[in-house]
C-alpha cells in the first residue's frame, strides 16, 4: 500500500523545480541574513559546458560526503536522485558499476559511454565497451547523466552517457590536503588522501586511494589502490591539463549459490580458487581555448593501456571444485588474460551569434578512437587456489586455446544547432555520422582449421535527432519548461558477442548491428517559495532497440543471433520539496529539510522474435514477454536533515522482480543460471557531524534491515549460479580538511 501511494505520488507532483548552480544562496526580507545551500542536482536546459543540452533528459549530480557511503562506492545512493537508474547490486566492492535504464543490460554497464573527466574509460568504446574500472567516489566532485537522446554528441549508444569528474583543486590555496578513513562490517578498511592547490596559473591535484575487505561471503575478499594526478595551466583565455590515472584491484569470486540458500545461508561459497584481477592506466591531455566569448574550443587526447585476467574453475554450479584423488591435486583452472591498447581523441568547437534579437547555438566536433585488444582465453592454468596465471601447454603445444586480436577503428563527425524561435521555444536539431571498422583474427579451436584470417568489418552510420523546449515561466524564483525529443541511436555487434563462448555455440555469420530510437517528452522547473524551492523532473520515454543479441537452440546447439525487437516504455519523475530553517526560523545557522521522490514505472517488452522454429510451435515464440532484468517499478524515497554541522540522511529503495532469460523462467533450473528475482526493499541510514570547519565523522548502516535478496544470475564469470547481495552493514568515516 505504501509503494501505491508513494507510485501515485511520483505521477501527481507534476509542479515546480530547479536551478542550475550548485549552491544555492538565499537572503531575508531585509537582506541581512544569507544562508547557503548546496544543490545536490541540477538540471541544466540550455548550455553545458560547450554542450547543447536544450531539450534533453540531463542532469548533474553533486557529491556530498554527508548523504553519501564513498568508501564502497555505493551507486544505490549516488543515483538515488535520477528516475529510472537500475542498479545490479550484486558486486558490494563498489569496484566495478553495472547499471542500465529503460530495459537495457546493465551487464558492466556497457549501454552507456562512460568517461571520466571527459575521455573514455571502457576497453573498447565501440566494439568491446564493458567498463572494468570504475572511479574511486572519494574523488569525484560529481556525476553527469545524459541520457539516450544525448547519442549524437557522445557516441550511438542507446543508454547514453555518464562522465565521473573529479575534483579540480580542493582549494584557492597553495596547499591544501584531504584524508578520509572508513573502516566498516566484514573488514572493510577504506583510506583516501588527496593533496591539491592553485599557485598563479599553475594548479594541482592528486590523489592515492587503498581500500580492501574481506567480502560478505566466503571467498570475496578484495583489494584496490588507485593513483591520480592531474596538472592544469591557466592561461588567459583558456587552460591545458595534463592527467594520469593508475588503478588496480584483486577481487576474489565467490561465485553463484543455489536458490535454496539464498534466505538459509546466503554468504555461502562453492568456489575458492576463482580470482579476478584488473590493471588499469589512462594518461590524458585536455585544453580548452576561447577566441572570443561567443567562440570556443575544447579538445582531448587520451591513451589507455590496461589488463583483465581471471583464472577459476567455472564448470557449473552443480560440478563441485574438489579434490581430485586420480590426480592428486584439485583440477586445473581456466586462465583468460585481456591487453587493451586505446588511443581517443576528440575536438569540439561551439559558436555563439545573434539572428534577431535572440542568441543562437552551434556545435561542431570530431572524434577518433582507435582500439586493439589481444584476447588470451581458456589456457590450462594451475591447481592451486591462489592468484596464478601459470598457463600449460596443451596437447598442442598451445597456451591458450583462443589467442585473437580484435581492432576497431573509429571516427565519427556530430554537430547540433539550438535555434532560439522567439523568447520561449528552442529547437535543437542535429546529426552524427561515424565510419566503423572491425577486425578480427588469430587462433581458435572453433574455427576452421583453427585459424581464422584477417576478417573486416566496414559500415558507415548515419544517425538523426531533434530535440525542442519551451519555456512556460522564466521568472527568477519560476522556472518551469516542457521538453521533447527523439534521437537514433545504433549498437555494433560486440566482439563477446561475435565469438562462440563454447565449442557447441555457433555464431550467426550474417549477425546485424542493434538499430533503433530513443524518444522522451516531459516538463522540469523549480520554484522558490519563502519555505524553500520545488524541484521536478517527470518524463514519458518511448525506446525501441531492433535485432536483440541473443540464442536459441538449433539442433540441440545454441545458435547466437539477433533474436527479436524490443520496445520500452514508461514514465520516470524526480520531485523534492527543501525546507529552509523550518525548525529555527530566526536562527542564524543554516537548516535545511529535504524530502525527494524518484521513480519509474516501465514495460520493456519483446514485440518480435526472430526464431524460424517457432513456425511449427508458435508457443516457443516469446513475442509478448517482459525483457531480462527490467524491473516495471523503480522507487526511491529519502530524507535529508542539515543544522549546523549536524546531517541525518535516509533513503528507502524498491526494485520490482526481474526475469533473467528471455523465456521468462519462473522456478530456478538446476544449475541456477535462470529464474525470476524477487523484488526487495532497502533502507540506508547515516549521521554525520562536522566540527572546527576541517573536521567530520560519519556513522550510517546499508541495508538497515538486513535484507537478502539477488539482482543476478551468471553463467560463467565470477562464478556460474544465484549472486546474492550483501545484508547489513556498518561504518565509520573520520574526513580531515587542511
Amino acid at each position: 500500500m505504501i509503494r501505491l501511494l508513494l507510485s501515485l505520488l511520483i505521477i501527481s507532483l507534476t509542479t515546480y523545480v530547479f536551478s542550475q548552480d550548485s549552491l544555492l544562496k538565499i537572503s531575508t526580507q531585509n537582506d541581512v541574513l544569507v544562508r547557503t545551500y548546496q544543490i545536490m542536482k541540477q538540471l541544466p536546459d540550455s548550455i553545458y559546458q560547450m554542450k547543447i543540452v536544450s531539450g534533453k533528459k540531463m542532469e548533474i549530480i553533486s557529491l556530498n560526503s554527508q548523504q553519501l557511503d564513498l568508501s564502497t562506492n555505493n551507486y544505490r545512493q549516488l543515483f538515488k536522485r535520477t528516475p529510472g537508474l537500475y542498479v545490479s547490486e550484486h558486486d558490494a566492492s563498489g569496484l566495478q558499476a553495472s547499471i542500465s535504464t529503460r530495459g537495457l543490460s546493465a551487464n558492466r554497464s556497457w549501454e552507456f559511454n562512460m568517461r571520466q573527466n571527459g575521455y573514455d574509460i571502457a576497453a573498447d568504446p565501440s566494439g568491446y565497451p564493458e567498463s572494468y574500472y570504475t572511479p574511486t567516489l572519494d574523488a569525484v566532485s560529481k556525476v553527469e547523466v545524459h541520457r539516450g537522446s544525448s547519442a549524437l554528441q557522445y557516441g550511438t549508444q542507446f543508454g547514453g552517457m555518464i562522465n565521473y569528474q573529479f575534483k579540480d583543486k580542493l582549494t584557492d590555496q597553495p596547499f591544501s590536503l584531504e584524508n578520509s578513513q572508513t573502516i566498516g562490517s566484514y573488514g572493510l578498511f577504506n583510506s583516501f588522501t588527496a593533496l591539491g592547490g592553485n599557485v598563479k596559473n599553475w594548479s594541482y591535484y592528486g590523489f592515492v586511494h587503498h581500500r580492501n575487505a574481506e567480502g560478505f561471503r566466503q571467498n570475496s575478499q578484495y583489494s584496490t589502490a588507485n593513483y591520480f594526478g592531474k596538472v592544469t595551466y591557466q592561461l588567459k583565455k583558456g587552460k591545458i591539463s595534463a592527467e594520469y590515472s593508475n588503478s588496480g584491484y584483486v577481487s576474489q569470486q565467490a561465485g553463484g549459490i543455489f536458490d535454496t540458500l539464498l534466505h538459509a545461508n546466503p554468504d555461502t561459497s562453492f568456489r575458492a580458487r576463482n580470482w579476478f584481477q584488473v590493471k588499469w592506466n589512462t594518461l590524458s591531455l585536455q585544453g580548452e581555448y576561447a577566441f572570443s566569448p561567443l567562440s570556443k574550443i575544447h579538445f582531448y587526447t587520451a591513451f589507455t593501456f590496461s589488463d583483465r585476467n581471471s583464472v577459476g574453475f567455472t564448470k557449473a554450479l552443480t560440478i563441485m571444485d574438489t579434490f581430485n584423488t586420480s590426480i592428486g591435486s584439485y583440477n586445473p583452472r581456466q586462465v583468460d588474460i585481456d591487453h587493451y591498447l586505446t588511443q581517443s581523441s576528440e575536438a569540439r568547437y561551439l559558436k555563439q551569434y545573434k539572428l534577431g534579437q535572440q542568441l543562437q547555438t552551434w556545435t561542431i566536433g570530431a572524434r577518433f578512437c582507435n582500439s586493439e585488444i589481444h584476447r588470451l582465453q581458456q589456457g590450462i592454468g594451475s591447481t592451486f587456489s591462489n592468484l596464478d596465471l601459470t598457463v600449460l601447454p596443451d596437447n598442442s603445444g598451445n597456451l591458450f586455446q583462443k589467442d585473437l586480436v580484435l581492432g576497431t577503428q573509429n571516427i565519427a563527425l556530430f554537430s547540433e544547432h539550438l535555434f532560439k524561435v522567439g523568447k520561449r521555444l528552442s529547437v535543437t536539431p542535429g546529426f552524427r555520422s561515424e565510419y566503423l571498422i572491425n577486425q578480427l583474427s588469430g587462433r581458435s579451436n572453433n574455427f576452421v582449421n583453427g585459424i581464422l584470417e584477417i576478417q573486416e568489418k566496414k559500415r558507415f552510420i548515419l544517425l538523426g535527432g531533434l530535440s525542442s523546449n519551451f519555456q512556460l515561466y522564466t521568472k527568477e524564483k519560476l522556472k518551469w519548461s516542457l521538453y521533447a525529443n527523439a534521437t537514433q541511436n545504433y549498437r555494433p555487434v560486440m566482439y563477446s558477442e561475435l565469438l562462440p563462448s563454447s565449442t557447441t555455440e555457433v555464431v550467426d555469420q550474417a549477425m546485424n548491428d542493434v538499430t533503433g530510437f530513443t524518444s522522451e517528452i516531459g516538463t522540469k522547473g523549480f520554484f522558490i517559495s519563502r519555505k524553500g524551492p520545488i524541484t521536478f523532473d517527470v518524463n514519458a520515454f518511448y525506446l525501441r532497440y531492433n535485432g536483440k543479441i541473443g540464442a536459441y537452440n538449433v539442433n540441440n546447439a545454441p545458435f547466437k543471433t539477433n533474436i527479436g525487437d524490443v520496445v520500452s516504455k514508461g514514465i520516470e519523475a524526480y520531485v523534492e520539496w527543501s525546507f529552509f530553517n523550518p525548525f529555527f526560523k530566526n536562527d542564524a545557522a543554516s537548516e535545511l529539510l529535504s524530502v525527494y521522490v524518484s521513480g519509474t514505472i516501465q514495460d520493456a517488452t519483446y514485440v518480435s522474435w526472430n526464431n524460424p522454429q517457432i513456425a511449427q510451435d508458435p508457443t516457443l515464440s516469446i513475442q509478448g514477454k517482459k525483457v531480462e532484468y527490467a524491473p516495471s517499478q523503480l522507487l526511491r524515497v529519502g530524507v535529508n536533515y542539515e543544522y549546523k554541522g549536524f546531517s541525518f540522511n535516509y533513503q528507502y529503495s524498491y526494485t520490482g522482480s526481474v526475469f533473467t532469460d528471455a523465456a521468462n523462467t519462473v522456478l530456478a533450473n538446476a544449475t541456477a543460471t535462470v529464474g525470476q528475482l524477487s523484488a526487495y526493499d532497502i533502507h540506508d541510514a547515516s549521521v554525520s557531524y562536522k566540527f572546527n570547519k576541517n573536521y567530520q565523522v560519519k556513522f550510517g548502516a546499508n541495508n538497515l534491515f538486513n535484507e537478502i535478496y539477488a539482482t543476478r544470475r551468471s553463467g560463467g564469470y565470477p562464478g556460474p549460479g544465484l549472486l546474492p547481495s550483501q545484508g547489513r552493514s556498518i561504518y565509520g568515516t573520520m574526513i580531515i580538511k587542511l
